[in-house]
């Protein structure tokens, strides 16, 4: 039987490099080309060089020009940019056309689609100004509503927060030491707010899953978290595994705000939108523990990293350590 062909989007990032690399462990099963902006770029270039088909193409570029990516293609794996233009509407077209291309594909056994959750539905109204998923779910409502045969043979899945945040934003997922010696971490959570987390780096695995299993997660919803953690909690685990003193405080959701835009240099709009995200699970709970979805550390056979692996495995950048 010859290969499946995967076309996968943004395959120099984290979700789309996790997918690309596991899928490469079976040549024998898959056939992947990357779509990229710049197929000379050194993370592009890489990738061809471990026998990936390089195909260039941007997100803006239109459903025709994605549709001659998508030739072929059994698989997509689909994702957009919000943070490129940080616009709902750029984001939405990209989506679009995503999914316009996708329905013209022929071949294609099976959309796999890269989301968030519709933020004013599962707060109920509640917050209006998490951007960076309403695109996305707007995306997800476009498919089902107006392309049921491509719907038919799609698979969402719902990122979570990343263990790997601690990594590339440290400032503001890891604690600072203050002068007394205490690393301190402030977030707008109570001590028992958790959050769904995983590690980016399993995107592959649960991808390689949903191929392996075929029509059972077709027009299905996967909330892709190995644990639900406090903020709290993750400190605590930081605090044990570097055995230093640690210190959780609670900031007000405009306190928050205020420090994003003045630590992290965000705008006033993209930090309510960041802080907003966060109040969804103070006041509402976790919501991708949702029994409409399917949980993804449920499904038989597919192994997540826990926080403390993640934390065995990598040198968290602590500033202020001997």
């Amino acid at each position: 039987m010859a290969p499946e062909k995967v076309v996968v989007i943004g395959a120099t990032g984290s979700q789309g490099g996790a997918v690309v690399k596991e899928l490469l462990k079976y040549p024998e099963c898959y056939q992947l080309r990357a779509l990229t902006r710049n197929p000379a770029k050194p993370a592009a270039q890489a990738l061809a060089k471990l026998g990936v088909e390089l195909y260039c193409a941007d997100l803006t570029s239109g459903p025709d020009v994605l549709a001659s990516a998508f030739s072929g293609a059994d698989v997509v794996f689909a994702l957009t940019d919000f943070w490129q233009t940080q616009s709902t509407d750029d984001e939405i077209a990209q989506g679009k056309a995503i999914a316009d291309a996708a329905a013209q594909t022929p071949t294609l056994k099976n959309l796999i689609w890269s989301a968030l959750p519709d933020p004013v539905k599962l707060s109920g109204g509640l917050f209006l100004n998490v951007h960076h998923w309403k695109g996305k779910s707007l995306v997800t409502e476009y498919i089902q509503a107006s392309k049921p045969e491509l719907w038919a043979k799609t698979t969402t899945i719902l990122f979570p927060n990343y263990f790997e945040n601690c990594l590339t934003t440290p400032d503001r997922y890891l604690p600072a030491k203050d002068a007394s010696g205490v690393y301190t971490l402030t977030f707008p959570h109570s001590p028992g707010t958790v959050m769904p987390n995983v590690a980016i780096a399993d995107t592959g695995k649960l991808v390689r899953t949903i191929l392996e299993g075929g029509s059972q997660y077709f027009e299905k919803t996967i909330a892709f978290y190995s644990q639900s953690l406090s903020e709290a909690d993750k400190l605590a685990t930081i605090g044990q595994r570097y055995n230093i003193p640690t210190c959780y405080q609670k900031s007000s959701s405009s306190e928050f705000q205020s420090l994003l835009q003045s630590r992290d240099g965000l705008s006033e709009e993209i930090a309510l939108d960041f802080a907003e995200q966060l109040m969804i699970f103070e006041k509402c709970g976790n919501v991708y523990a949702n029994e409409a979805f399917i949980q993804a550390a449920e499904i038989p056979g597919l192994k997540l990293k826990t926080w403390a692996e993640f934390l065995d495995e990598c040198e968290l950048p602590l500033k202020g350590l001997k």
